[in-house]
C-alpha cells in the first residue's frame, strides 16, 4: 500500500461526515445497506456516539434481530491527532480498508482509502 499522503494528521484526510446508521438498525436493514458494492463497513450511532461497525451479517442471523449484535471489534480506531504514517501502519494489517475516528466516545471520521491504494477517499488528488 503506498499512499500519496503520509505526512499530518488523521484529522487532515478523514471524512468528516461519513453516512451512518442507527444503532438500532435491524439485521435486514443491515444486509440492505451492505448490498452496496461501495459499502465497506456501516457505522451505527446512537446521535454522534458510537455504537459499533459492522462488515458483515452471518447468513442465519434473524432478520429482525439488532445489527449492533454483529459488531466488527477487528477494525482499526484511531484518534484526529493520530499521524497519517502511524495510522497507515495500522491499517496496513487489515483489510477493510477502513479505519474509524473517534473522540471518546463520539464518531467525527472516517478514514478510507480509494480503490486504487494510492489516495484517501474524499481528498483530492492534488491540492492547489
Amino acid at each position: 500500500m503506498t499512499t500519496t499522503q503520509t505526512e499530518g494528521t488523521v484529522s487532515d484526510v478523514m471524512l468528516r461526515e461519513p453516512k451512518t446508521l442507527s444503532a438500532g438498525v435491524t439485521v435486514a436493514e443491515a444486509r440492505q445497506a451492505l448490498e452496496h458494492a461501495s459499502v465497506k463497513v456501516l457505522l451505527l450511532v446512537d446521535g454522534d456516539r458510537f455504537g459499533g461497525a459492522v462488515t458483515s451479517i452471518p447468513a442465519g442471523a434473524d432478520a429482525d434481530g439488532e445489527a449492533l449484535a454483529f459488531a466488527d471489534d477487528s477494525l482499526v480506531i484511531v484518534r484526529p491527532d493520530t499521524p497519517v504514517s502511524e495510522a497507515l501502519e495500522r491499517l496496513e494489517q487489515r483489510s477493510s480498508g477502513r479505519m474509524i475516528v473517534l473522540e471518546g466516545d463520539r464518531l467525527v471520521g472516517l478514514v478510507c482509502l480509494a480503490s486504487d491504494g494510492e489516495r484517501f477517499c474524499g481528498v483530492p488528488t492534488s491540492e492547489t
